[in-house]
């Protein structure tokens, strides 16, 4: 039995199912492609009516009316030319340029952020817009142009690895895509070696300038009291504040409402987020989402007297004002605090107080380090950032101890050294 591509995929599918009997292989060929065909061809099969005649039926147009006649002289045949037709003869139009609409418009129905579809687009347009593989058949893409396509773009983009990963997902997505249309039966990802030495290094910060040392912090804290003394009724200080002491997302501060507050239990609700949408000129601008990044970034945030102080007073300041703005806590003359204005006024209390200007997310790190150094277990700390996997967690922990504090430690770990005098060739002693 010959057996071709197409077949293959067929036969990968019975396997798959559990369903093939070995013995009957080709009758069982057939009933699946018959049942394929049924549930994509709308137009009725026409059994002879002498024993000249043909089995027949239509062929859909290019407008999606009737179009061409199709015939063949045993139903076998003809379901066999219509299962070319419709699995089999458009495989070899189907490119990575065809796939990415598709692709793009089932990204844009999982709910993700505008923020990501325009990274996704970006992504797209840099990288793989002009580059003649995305008009290759994707049934011909082969583990050795994926490794040369991706090769070169290291070369002349100077990619990171991180950078490369963000955009191979786009490529390893649309070859998905034709798996599961049956468009390829197998992925030339499994082959191809793609080398990622020639990747540009990221550049490595310092610790401390990943997070608020315990001077800096200090300093920072003088600069929002005195930012409070000199505005009493702009309380986006008050938003500093709670990011130093819960870790939140300074995306989740800006999203808070009044109702997700449970004074009783002392907790707050973490329930949504600034995100970035569209409006109707196309231009991205701050809305509020009713989800958080990831499943796990929905939590309860344990408060203690001094946060609920803090956040009494941010409400009664609304009062009395006459703030008011769809329950949001951090509200103003106009409107809701977007992230803009409290990380502007990070920055601003950042150089107040003559330190180096270090964003929300270090505030973050910040926390997550500071609860690490007091022997928090790590699970804690995952929930607590709202994190899915405890490896991004790890990541957010860092040395924010003072430059002297880490000189002495290192001298009192290593004072033993002390006790071998003389006992060395060539020390000196």
């Amino acid at each position: 039995m010959n057996i071709n591509e197409t077949d293959k995929l067929l036969l990968m599918e019975l396997i798959n199912d559990g369903k093939l009997v070995s013995d009957n292989v080709p009758k069982q060929l057939y009933e699946m492609k018959k049942k394929k065909v049924d549930a994509v061809h709308k137009y009725d099969i026409t059994e002879p009516k002498t024993a000249k005649a043909r089995w027949q039926t239509y062929l859909p147009s290019d407008t999606g009316t009737r179009g061409k006649k199709v015939s063949a002289t045993t139903e076998e045949r003809l379901y066999q030319k219509l299962y070319d037709y419709y699995f089999v003869n458009n495989r070899s139009k189907v490119t990575l340029e065809t796939l990415y609409p598709e692709w793009l418009n089932k990204r844009n129905e999982m709910n993700l952020s505008d923020r990501t579809s325009h990274r996704d687009t970006n992504r797209w347009d840099k990288y793989y817009k002009e580059h003649p593989i995305i008009k290759r058949p994707v049934a011909k893409i082969k583990p050795e142009h994926l490794e040369k396509f991706f090769h070169q773009c290291i070369k002349d983009f100077n990619l990171t690895k991180k950078e490369l990963d963000s955009m191979k997902f786009i490529m390893k997505e649309l070859i998905g895509m034709a798996l599961k249309k049956e468009i390829i039966s197998k992925n030339p990802f499994d082959l191809a070696e793609i080398k990622t030495y020639g990747c540009k290094q990221p550049t490595k910060k310092n610790d401390r300038s990943r997070v608020y040392l315990p001077s800096e912090k200090e300093k920072m804290f003088m600069a929002l009291n005195m930012d409070l003394l000199e505005h009493p009724d702009v309380t986006d200080a008050y938003a500093v504040f709670l990011l130093f002491k819960l870790g939140p997302r300074i995306g989740e501060v800006v999203a808070l409402k009044g109702q997700d507050i449970d004074f009783k239990n002392k907790e707050i609700h973490i329930q949504r987020m600034e995100s970035k949408e569209e409006d109707e000129n196309g231009k991205l601008v701050p809305v509020v989402v009713e989800y958080t990044k990831t499943e796990s970034s929905n939590r309860f945030l344990d408060l203690d007297d001094y946060t609920i102080d803090l956040l009494t007073t941010v409400m009664a300041i609304n009062k009395d004002l006459g703030y008011d703005d769809d329950d949001f806590i951090f509200v103003d003359a106009n409107g809701r605090t977007k992230i803009r204005e409290i990380d502007n006024r990070i920055r601003k209390c950042c150089k107040s107080a003559g330190i180096e200007v270090k964003s929300a997310h270090d505030i973050r790190r910040t926390v997550a380090s500071e609860l690490h150094a007091n022997h928090v277990p790590i699970e804690i700390i995952r929930d607590l950032m709202g994190h899915s996997e405890i490896s991004t967690t790890y990541g957010y922990i860092y040395d924010n101890k003072e430059k002297s504090e880490r000189k002495r430690i290192i001298h009192d770990a290593l004072s033993s050294m002390n006790e071998l005098k003389g006992t060395q060739r060539g020390a000196g002693y």
